[in-house]
């Protein structure tokens, strides 16, 4: 028996609660049909049953009013007389075997109807769901509850009661309860302690300062040492290089309480389009949602600008105080869970009071990490970047405000090591530096890595030794190449060995272009200057006409065109060069036609190197001319 749909008129199965060509719902059955037919997905219901086997829907109490002539009857073969003979009995067996075919073959066809329909209708049925019930569908987020399956109709059969903060809607699922504030919860104040070399302690620490400790003059912390709180296995060191096993997805609905900022929580780019990325941004699930559909309901709307606060990236404030009266190197430790910049190409800048710091960035926008795991990762703080801690206090930002990937990402603790001595576990490197077109060793290339660094035989190959165990990022940088970054897996007692390479460095209008989109800003070396002077040279004109295409890509934008130089010389002299040189650059745009209010001069000196200045290498890299856009 069927019936036709009432929105378009195609024919309808009698148990359709959903028209499978336009999706529209049909008007609720009889309570007859109700005992035997799932009101919310139209497939039939197990005898006995509380909820249905296909989408979690709870079954309705029968009306106990209702005559048993009026219960619909399980289907049966019709009755023979009680006088039948053995070839009625077979005809008999016959009709009942074909209506159980029968009923298989409809029971299958109907699933799969049912699962292209839902397939087809996703956002759709989503969005009634929104605007019918007025509840929020969200998981909690953890590997085995994703977040992403709960808001595309994926359902459940959680027959317990909810727990508190749930609530239970209408189709049988468990959805979060909609919560009172949409910011985090608040940190507990900066309050740092000294180590006190019981471990247990120490690690519990939100906030630590150790002066004159066994592993550096000065150590300052902020984070507990718990593995984003899932804790950490049976005598595991996270020191040590070993990766944490996989586990759950940190829930953005329950960052601990007290929880410093930035630290035990999924952060998210605050560019970031939400859609599919990989599993910490699941988070932002609702929002994805909210984007495809023509007018979201105001519960949906509620949802997605929580998780948005939820997981905006949020400084982590590390209280310094006062440094000790000679500094010969500062180490950044983190213990980063999740950033896989190089399969989702998402591009993150890491800044310290404000002030980005390249190094860092090379070294985070290296990582593939999945699992999801934690791994400590030891990074130096140029010298030059040390006045950023003088101020006594520091906020360490990382985001990626560019490239709007979803790319998810946590930090259980970030520490700062003023002088660090010997590290309790250390391991070796060995590198090998190639042309990636040629394939081809680099000679004379500089590798660093933590606080070590080293140059490259005429086989590309060189050592380092003495590095703190964990992620160790191996940067290598050469003449006329870009620089590139390796992280190496290596646990305590260890060597392990890189293979890093590098590519020539290409300043045409596409590759700006391509720079400027992932990262804001592009590099340019091919704009030389005569020595000690801002006068430039003629084989600056490639370079030039290379920038001045970019401006005329983009009428009406503005940038800032800087000039950066190595430490060597007078620091005054060199500022002063770095402002003259920029504004050689603005004129010679101007004179080639582009609107000089259009253009902004910065220099910088020495003060923000993109590499080591104690090398030649280093050097060549820092003396440099930026362009970046003005949003």
């Amino acid at each position: 028996m069927s019936t036709t749909c009432q929105g378009c008129g195609a024919p309808l199965r009698e148990d359709q609660s959903f028209c499978g060509v336009c999706g529209k719902r049909q008007p609720a059955p009889s309570q007859a049909e109700a005992a035997n037919v799932c009101t919310g997905c139209g497939s039939s219901l197990q005898p006995g049953g509380k909820f249905c086997q296909k989408c979690g829907a709870p079954v309705p109490a029968p009306d106990r009013s209702a005559s048993v002539a009026s219960i619909p009857q399980a289907v049966s073969a019709p009755s023979a007389p009680a006088s039948s003979t053995g070839g009625s009995t077979a005809v008999k067996v016959v009709v009942i075997v074909g209506v159980v075919v029968a009923t298989f073959l409809f029971l299958i066809m109907g699933s799969c109807a049912y699962i292209a329909y839902r397939a087809r209708k996703k956002v759709h049925e989503i969005e009634q769901s929104y605007q019918q019930n007025d509840i929020k569908h969200k998981g909690s987020g953890s590997r085995h509850n994703n977040p992403i399956a709960q808001n595309t109709g994926a359902s459940t059969s959680n027959s317990s009661p909810p727990s508190a903060g749930e609530a239970t809607a209408p189709n049988g699922e468990i959805a979060q309860a909609p919560q009172s504030s949409n910011r985090p919860p608040k940190a507990d104040p900066v309050v740092s302690v000294a180590a006190t070399g019981n471990q247990t302690k120490d690690w519990a620490l939100r906030y630590e300062r150790t002066e004159n400790g066994p592993e550096a003059d000065l150590v300052v912390r902020t984070g507990d040492i718990n593995n984003l709180g899932f804790g950490w296995p049976q005598g595991f060191d996270p020191f040590s290089g070993n990766s944490t096993p996989p586990h759950r997805w940190p829930d953005p609905n329950n960052i601990p309480a007290g929880a410093p900022d930035g630290t035990d929580r999924i952060m998210i780019g605050s560019a970031v389009i939400p859609g599919p990325g990989d599993g910490y941004s699941g988070a932002l699930t609702d929002c994805a949602i909210e984007k495809q559909m023509t007018t979201p309901p105001p519960s949906l709307d509620a949802s997605c600008k929580r998780a948005r606060e939820l997981t905006m990236p949020t400084p982590i404030i590390l209280s310094v105080g006062d440094l000790p009266a000679k500094i010969n190197t500062v180490l950044i430790q983190m213990f980063v869970d999740d950033f896989q910049a190089v399969p989702i190409h998402s591009h993150f800048q890491v800044s310290l009071n404000g002030t980005r710091l390249p190094n860092l960035e090379y070294a985070i926008n290296a990582l593939d990490q999945s699992g999801p795991i934690g791994k400590l990762l030891s990074l130096k703080l140029l010298p030059e970047y040390w006045p950023l801690l003088q101020s006594g206090t520091v906020k360490l930002l990382i985001d990626d405000p560019t490239t709007h990937m979803p790319d998810g990402y946590a930090i259980d603790f970030v520490r700062i090591l003023v002088n660090p001595h010997n590290f309790k576990y250390e391991v070796s490197l060995v590198a090998t530096v190639v042309d990636a077109d040629q394939n081809t060793a680099i000679p004379g290339a500089t590798v660093t890595a933590a606080l070590e660094s080293a140059s490259t035989d005429q086989l590309g190959k060189c050592q380092l030794s003495g590095l703190p165990a964990g992620l160790v990022v191996a940067t290598a940088a050469a003449p006329g190449y870009d620089e590139s970054s390796v992280p190496v897996d290596v646990v305590a007692g260890q060597s392990g060995t890189a293979e890093i390479k590098l590519h020539k460095h290409q300043e045409n209008t596409a590759d700006l272009e391509r720079s400027i989109e992932q990262t804001g800003s592009a590099t340019i070396y091919g704009i030389h200057f005569d020595t000690d002077s801002a006068k430039l040279r003629p084989d600056s004109m490639p370079a030039l006409n290379a920038v001045l295409g970019l401006i005329n890509n983009h009428p009406g934008s503005r940038w800032t065109i800087a000039g950066h130089t190595d430490n060597q010389g007078n620091a005054a002299h060199n500022q002063t060069l770095s402002e003259q040189r920029s504004a050689s650059v603005i004129r010679w745009l101007k004179e080639h036609g582009v609107d000089q209010t259009r253009l902004v001069p910065q220099g910088y000196g020495a003060t923000r190197p993109v590499a080591d200045n104690t090398t030649a290498n280093g050097r060549a890299l820092n003396r440099r001319v930026e362009i970046a856009a003005i949003n």
